[in-house]
């Protein structure tokens, strides 16, 4: 078990690499290096991520079906396609339909991670794991934003779109690593899985996602509207923006299994109610943030962008980990597509929410995100009984 967990643990370190790169690059490739308009392919790739997103409902109820290792193999092989075909866009429909298909193969891998995360681990393992690949896509997240910030220098096409084949080689290796799992990691064997109705007649699970959202629009909060907070409310310069979420990117780097070897002697509700509390408080501090001297606001903010990056480090091993095994059995990828909602629709949202509330007032947005915060503390003490992970049993000297 253990050379299967290595093999899929580098597997999936190499597709979040892969993932994390393209995530701030993806706008800049079509406008440099295929020569759209910002505009059009903003919409195009919002589009596109849009309508993958609908088909999450789908990618759990294949992997019910077909087990988990055939669905991330799938995962890979699309988002091979996808990438290999980038560099060959010319149209804003191409875009739609490409970033549909990469999309699609996101929807494929989030919807299966959790759950062989499940099969290939015990106990508390699976938070060890899970925070691998967190690193693995803050990792690829910093290197696609270096990345970002060197290539509008250089005008050659051919510089991006080797790139983008670079990151389609990335999910070819991934593919080939996962293909030698045993067919036998599969999480249900059943010939016929227990449909949504299963999921949904759960209420702690459904009620766990629910909460959950309030976590991911926390940790959507710093990219969504950090950058147009520096330059329009605070009239600073862009460095902070780029220095702030710099710093948050080490701190989960650098952090992560740290934290989740201190969290290991507590039970996960513990350490998702802990995140809540640390979001809660970057938020308060940032409500005075728009009507102090620039100084002192630079501060707060480059604080908060470390506070906010311990709170991501709990929460997301923590919250996933919780999830995969609080899952109705038989039914594990409907019930990890459902909770891949709870990431994806916050964070499709959080641009108009965020700044919605942030044209009213500065103060207002972070007062409202410390309020859905500390909403989480006592949703998760209600469900603190359903929740498996509890921390390691001491022996008495």
């Amino acid at each position: 078990m253990q050379t299967q967990l290595r093999l899929f643990l580098t597997a999936t370190f190499i597709d979040a690499l892969g993932s994390g790169i393209w995530l701030p690059f993806g706008l800049l490739f079509l406008v440099h290096g295929q020569g759209f308009g910002l505009i059009e392919a903003g919409t195009a790739l919002s589009t596109g991520g849009l309508l993958a997103l609908a088909t999450g409902p789908l990618a759990g109820a294949a992997m019910d079906r077909f087990g988990p290792r055939a669905l991330l193999i799938a995962g890979n092989l699309l988002r091979l396609a996808a990438f290999g075909c980038y560099p060959l866009l010319t149209s804003a429909w191409q875009v739609v339909a490409v970033t549909l298909v990469a999309g699609v193969g996101d929807r494929l891998f989030w919807t299966c991670n959790a759950p062989m995360v499940a099969a290939l681990t015990s106990g508390r393992d699976a938070e060890r794991v899970l925070g691998t690949q967190t690193v693995g896509r803050f990792a690829g997240a910093g290197v696609g934003a270096a990345a970002s910030a060197v290539l509008p220098e250089i005008t050659s096409p051919a510089a991006f779109h080797l790139i983008a084949y670079a990151n389609a080689a990335t999910f070819a290796v991934a593919a080939v690593l996962i293909r030698f799992l045993p067919a036998a990691a599969r999480v249900s064997e059943k010939d016929s899985p227990p449909g949504w109705k299963a999921v949904f007649a759960d209420r702690p699970y459904v009620g766990f996602c629910l909460t959950h959202m309030c976590f991911t629009l926390a940790s959507a909060s710093k990219f969504a509207v950090l950058p147009i907070l520096v330059r329009d409310f605070l009239h600073g310069p862009q460095w902070i923006a780029g220095i702030a979420i710099t710093i948050g990117t080490v701190t989960v780097v650098f952090g992560q299994h740290l934290v989740i070897r201190v969290l290991d002697g507590y039970s996960r509700t513990t350490g998702l109610i802990t995140a809540a509390v640390v979001f809660a408080a970057s938020f308060a501090l940032l409500i005075p943030v728009t009507s102090v001297p620039l100084q002192v606001a630079i501060c707060l903010i480059l604080f908060t962008s470390s506070t906010f990056s311990i709170a991501e480090a709990m929460f997301a091993p923590l919250s996933t980990a919780a999830a995969a095994g609080a899952a109705p059995r038989g039914a594990e990828g409907r019930a990890s597509a459902l909770f891949q909602l709870s990431w994806g629709l916050p964070m499709a949202l959080a641009p108009a929410i965020l700044g919605g509330l942030l044209s009213v007032s500065g103060p207002l947005l972070w007062t409202c995100l410390t309020a859905t915060s500390l909403l989480a503390v006592p949703a998760l003490l209600g469900l603190k009984k359903t929740l498996p992970g509890k921390p390691p049993q001491r022996v008495s000297a």
